[in-house]
């Protein structure tokens, strides 16, 4: 209960860091769901309020993935980018 601030009239409300950690979970959420401008929306709102509640989060979502976990589409995407930049000197 941490995330809880007091307010003079005896009620309480998120702190910063809980508000941007609470958006920047639904923030991927939204991304995972397909949407990725109501993601991009929710992730500039978390990250205003506390970049550092921001990257916890996203470091925490990193952890939860296996490092071979990319969708093979974007993996052979980045490729495709990469290996035409790739000149073969004189033989």
């Amino acid at each position: 209960m941490g995330d809880l601030k007091p307010r003079g009239d005896g009620s309480a409300h998120l702190s910063k860091a809980a508000q941007a950690r609470r958006l920047a979970e639904r923030g991927l959420n939204e991304q995972a769901s397909g949407h990725p401008d109501e993601a991009d929306r929710l992730l500039e709102q978390a990250q205003d309020l506390d970049p550092n509640a921001v990257a916890e989060v996203l470091r925490e979502h990193d952890a939860g993935r296996a490092p071979d976990a990319r969708l093979q589409e974007l993996a052979d995407r980045d490729v495709k980018n990469v290996l035409p930049r790739i000149k073969p000197g004189p033989a």
